[in-house]
C-alpha cells in the first residue's frame, strides 16, 4: 500500500485515480489530520486471487519440524546454519 501527501494527491490526481482504479489502495496524509485510504469501488479481483492463494496456502499440508524445546532461539539458529551449509 503507498503513502502520499494531500499535496501529491492535487498535482497528480489522474495517475493517483488510475493507480486506485487498477487495484491499489493509497493511503493519503494530510497534515495533522488522520490518514484516509484510497481504494475503487469495483476493483480488480487482485485482493480476491491474493486471498485465494492465501486459501490455498493454509489448505496445502504442513510438514511439521521438531525442534528441542529446552534449547535458546540462538543455538537453534546456529544448528541450522550449520545443517544449511554443512553439505
Amino acid at each position: 500500500m503507498k503513502t502520499i501527501g494531500a499535496k501529491e494527491l492535487r498535482q497528480h490526481l489522474d495517475r493517483v485515480l488510475d493507480q486506485v482504479l487498477a487495484g491499489e489502495d493509497i493511503i493519503v496524509s494530510h497534515r495533522f489530520k488522520s490518514p484516509v485510504r484510497m481504494s475503487a469501488l469495483n476493483a480488480p479481483s487482485g485482493k480476491r486471487e491474493r486471498l485465494a492463494g492465501l486459501r490455498a496456502f493454509d489448505a496445502a499440508p504442513k510438514s511439521g519440524v521438531s525442534f528441542d524445546k529446552h534449547k535458546s532461539v540462538k543455538e537453534l539458529y546456529n544448528e541450522s546454519i550449520t545443517k544449511k551449509y554443512a553439505g
